[in-house]
């Protein structure tokens, strides 16, 4: 979409620049450009061989960054392991569990966060709710007295490879 952006708006100044330069070399010889378009007629705007590398060189930078692959904060999924809003205890029992999980599952990131007034623990991330389900299926096995309260949530993820 950008590099549409980019076309259009070079031919647009090509456009300008070539009536321009006509009606300042040959005042009366031509009609200008706009009056052609006016009547229905086409345009052709024969751009400088520099100006047509330029975009060239802008396509293949777009298409080397749509190659590259998603890094950085989205949209995902998480497992959420534990929530709780006692405040004696919530928290120590939130990082147990991360401690407990991280020693067993280390490929999986661990989040202790606090939203009043709930302390939640939640684990990994996950860009489909497939491979959230699988690892929650695989946290049940493993610590089957979390069972209960192990289920799949939406949330922002970090996203690095």
């Amino acid at each position: 979409m950008e590099l549409r952006r980019y076309i259009t708006i070079m031919a647009m100044v090509a456009v300008a620049l070539f009536s321009r330069a006509q009606s300042a070399a040959e005042p009366d010889s031509r009609p200008l450009i706009t009056s052609h378009i006016a009547e229905g007629g086409n345009v052709i705007v024969e751009m400088p061989d520099a100006l047509l590398e330029r975009i060239r060189y802008v396509a293949e930078k777009e298409k080397e960054e749509d190659v590259k692959p998603v890094t950085g904060k989205m949209g995902g999924y998480r497992i959420q392991v534990f929530s709780d809003n006692n405040a004696r205890t919530a928290k120590s029992e939130a990082r147990t569990r991360a401690r407990n999980i991280s020693a067993q599952f280390p490929q999986y990131p661990t989040y202790v966060v606090y939203s009043s007034p709930y302390w939640r623990l939640r684990v990994g991330n996950f860009r489909t709710q497939e491979e959230a389900n699988q690892a929650a299926h695989e946290l049940k096995e493993a610590f089957p007295r979390y069972s209960r309260e192990i289920r799949v949530v939406r949330d922002r993820v970090v996203i690095t490879e």
